[in-house]
């Protein structure tokens, strides 16, 4: 199968697809986050690397070769937590290119798969995507495949015969003991009296599913899974990068990437992992 991904991130795509047992002969991929295509390069060096989606109509490929598309649009303009710009967000308005490429794609090979992925969104604009993409939008959330609630659209034209009802693992399934102890995680007393003071704020019970995983996540959000623990000062840490892959249904340190420049070895940051994987896809 000869694919294109785009938005791809840290190509939680190819890793799906790979668990659905899908032979990959080439992936294409478009993304201009550097650190997103550092871990895409390190699990995936085969990966073709195109760019910018807006130059679209410069790539140098075969289109019609494409067997499937994907991708999941920037949705900072349909977040229920964001600024709620919908399609006057610049960048929500590259759905239309994703429409685009796949009409595009339709007119040299009419048997083109395609799979969308977005949030949780109003329902009249749900409807204009529905329409574009002449296929409604299924909700799906997470929690029936991992230790989180993540409610996400995918419009596809790929029968799916069935959906899991639900699983069993939970947030304590997915911890990392060894994390626990570590200060990077920890909550500061300052921030927990504000969530407390500006807040419904509630820590996530371990014995549960999860919060969603935002790309904001190093900003400490509070709408953010936190999980209480007995070193924090404020008692209360957040995930490591480590657990937040777990969460994401990822191999652990899929996004934990060594480069080595002028004889000096360097590590992308937690702050850079975090991003990336809540920018991510739930893989299974």
């Amino acid at each position: 199968m000869i694919v294109l991904s785009l938005f791809d991130g840290i190509s939680c795509g190819r890793l799906a697809l790979e668990r659905a047992n899908i032979k990959i002969d080439k992936y294409f991929a478009s993304e201009i986050d550097k650190y997103a295509i550092d871990i895409s390069k390190k699990n995936y060096p085969d990966i073709i690397q195109l760019g910018d989606i807006n130059d679209w109509k410069n790539w140098n490929i075969n289109w019609s070769e494409i067997d499937l598309l994907i991708g999941g649009s920037p949705c900072q303009g349909f977040t229920f937590s964001g600024n709620r710009l919908n399609f006057d967000d610049p960048r929500s308005k590259l759905f239309f290119v994703y429409v685009d490429i796949l009409n595009h794609i339709k007119i040299l090979n009419p048997n083109i798969k395609f799979l969308l992925e977005n949030v949780k969104m109003e329902n009249k604009h749900k409807q204009v995507i529905d329409n574009l993409l002449g296929y409604d939008g299924i909700l799906i959330n997470s929690n029936i495949f991992s230790a989180q609630n993540r409610q996400r659209y995918y419009w596809s034209n790929i029968k799916i015969d069935s959906i899991p009802e639900k699983n069993d693992i939970v947030l304590k399934d997915i911890l990392n003991s060894d994390d626990d102890n570590n200060p990077d995680y920890f909550i500061s007393v300052q921030h927990h009296l504000a969530w407390l003071k500006s807040y419904n704020w509630k820590f996530d019970d371990i014995n549960n599913k999860s919060k969603p995983l935002l790309a904001t996540y190093y900003k400490q959000p509070p709408h953010c899974p936190y999980i209480p623990s007995i070193h924090s000062p404020s008692g209360y840490r957040r995930l490591s990068p480590l657990e937040c892959e777990r969460l994401q249904t990822l191999p652990d340190n899929y996004t934990h990437v060594i480069n080595i420049k002028n004889n000096k070895t360097y590590e992308n940051s937690r702050t850079q992992r975090w991003k990336c994987l809540g920018n991510g896809w739930t893989v299974d």
